[in-house]
């Protein structure tokens, strides 16, 4: 049996004609959704505390959305919202590097988001608004637009890896402003001598350790590259 579409969500939302207008709308649902999240994780968003957050019966909130698969699909457009996208100037590489450093803040504000991005991105008009602006930042660029559709979703699948390995590292943060420490397994395995050149890829070169930021953009602009765009 074919699962639900639940990219219906959005049309469900525009069908509506005539009768009274709704209570509540699909932004301000989204809005108390990722507001829960933010709050405790994905785990603590349900339909019912979703409902209570906006005021509204359990039930009634069924009209909106008819599940729990399409009020994720609502809550990751609704983070979509928060990209900047004014018109830029800047060469293609420079626009879409810009745009890969706001969805790193984005999911770093959003901690429950870049595993959803991964594997269910979200078709609403915020996330299409997104890559229209993508695209047309690579108006210039000599790639078939099928090629440029695919540049654009490695690169929301490397920032979102990228922000994953960067929360799952920050309870072995030992202080403020200090490296951080390796897992006392992983220690004790690199010890061990049974793996020198992963022992040399994660230990050798600690000390002298980029920036965070650094880094990220490091491998985006060796993405883009990679695609024949290039950053200054």
């Amino acid at each position: 049996m074919a699962s639900p579409d639940r990219t219906r969500v959005w049309l469900r939302s525009t069908d509506r004609k005539g009768g009274p207008a709704p209570a509540h709308s699909l932004d301000s649902i989204g809005a108390a959704a990722v507001g829960l999240a933010d709050a405790s994780g994905l785990a603590g968003v349900s339909m019912r505390k979703v409902a209570a957050a906006i005021g509204a019966g359990a039930a009634s909130l069924y009209r909106y959305v008819a599940s729990h698969d399409e009020l994720l699909e609502v809550m990751v457009d609704r983070v979509a919202g928060e990209y900047d996208l004014s018109p830029s100037s800047e060469p293609a590489a420079d626009q879409l590097l810009g745009l890969a450093l706001q969805g790193r803040r984005i999911m770093h504000r959003h901690p429950w988001l870049p595993p959803l991005l991964l594997t269910r991105p979200s078709l609403g008009p915020n996330t299409l608004a997104y890559l229209e602006c993508a695209l047309e930042s690579m108006a210039g660029v000599d790639l078939p637009e099928p090629r440029k559709l695919e540049a654009i979703a490695s690169l929301t699948a490397i920032t979102s890896a990228f922000v994953q390995n960067e929360l799952s590292a920050i309870p072995a943060v030992e202080s403020a402003g200090t490296e951080p420490a390796v897992p006392s397994h992983l220690a004790a395995a690199l010890a061990s001598g049974q793996f020198p050149r992963l022992a040399r890829a994660m230990l050798d070169a600690r000390p002298a350790r980029e920036p965070a930021d650094d880094v990220f953009s490091g491998l985006v602009r060796r993405q883009l590259r990679g695609e024949g765009i290039t950053c200054r």
